[in-house]
């Protein structure tokens, strides 16, 4: 079983709601997993999660071809801090309204919608694949330990097989041991846990200062079609401008001034997914 021993964060999802008969209402809303033993809430993908081990996954693979079919009904993920800046190349980034307030990426302007999967599961060549995305089906749960993170694998999804040599799979195991392919992956979720905590940290902090402001857009497409966003928040450059020196050195000093610049920066996309949703149309 593979281990990981380090404090669990929380983990976030991103859902949507559409109103018929009106332009479509985008809102951007966060629900915490719940730590109850019994009935485990996962978060956004996934189903199915279980523990790693030889016993169970000795005999199975992990398909190298990657497809997002699973992520082709979200139009919302969670990113972290350390991605932003390539996260806002082709996404626009929000927060969510509600506390502890999360970043998000915005995939698409209908509910169950992501321009950027296509009916293949193929994500758009060239954009950059959010970090949440590219860890499913694996993910980190607490062990029997409070300090142990167990690496555990979505069974619902087609990404993991039965048996082991086929064209285009990696086995899980080698022999007794994890595969080179599932130690990368054990060190992907590591890192990614960590940029997780730095995140909550960052985002934290933005809500203590009282930096966000409410974000409400209307999009209109080449068809005409209009789309009105609501339900998150983006940082306000005014009382971000008019914090004292101090903070701005702290920001610095913590990589926080280039997250909130990206950020800023990549809320322009969100004119650029009305053009997207013509050409998927």
């Amino acid at each position: 079983m593979a281990r990981q021993s380090r404090k669990r964060g929380k983990k976030e999802d991103a859902k949507v709601s559409e109103k018929k008969d009106e332009p479509a209402e985008v809102e951007a809303a966060e629900t915490a997993a719940e730590a109850d033993s019994e009935a485990p809430r996962w978060p956004l993908f996934y189903n199915m999660p279980v523990p790693l081990s030889l016993e169970r996954h000795g005999d199975r693979s992990i398909n190298l071809e990657r497809r997002f079919g699973f992520a082709a009904n979200t139009n919302m993920v969670p990113v972290n801090m350390q991605e932003f800046s390539r996260v806002a190349i082709a996404y626009p980034i929000v927060f969510t309204e509600s506390a502890p307030a999360s970043a998000i990426a915005i995939l698409g302007l209908r509910q169950g919608q992501n321009l950027f999967v296509d009916d293949a599961g193929a994500w758009d060549g060239g954009v950059y694949v959010p970090a949440y995305v590219r860890r499913y089906p694996f993910i980190f749960s607490t062990g029997q330990e409070d300090e142990q993170l167990v690496l555990c694998v979505d069974e619902a999804d087609d990404l993991i097989v039965d048996g082991t040599g086929a064209e285009n799979t990696q086995a899980i195991y080698d022999g007794e041991e994890a595969s080179e392919t599932i130690k990368k992956m054990l060190e992907f979720c590591a890192a990614f846990h960590r940029q997780s905590l730095a995140t909550r940290e960052f985002v934290d902090e933005l809500e203590s200062r009282d930096l966000f402001r409410p974000g409400t857009v209307t999009i209109t497409n080449e068809s005409g079609e209009q789309f009105n966003l609501r339900g998150f928040r983006i940082v306000d450059e005014t009382k971000f401008n008019a914090l004292p020196d101090e903070a701005f050195l702290e920001f610095r000093r913590k990589g926080w001034l280039h997250a909130i610049t990206s950020h800023l920066v990549s809320v322009q996309n969100l004119a650029a997914l009305g053009f997207r949703s013509k050409a998927a149309e």
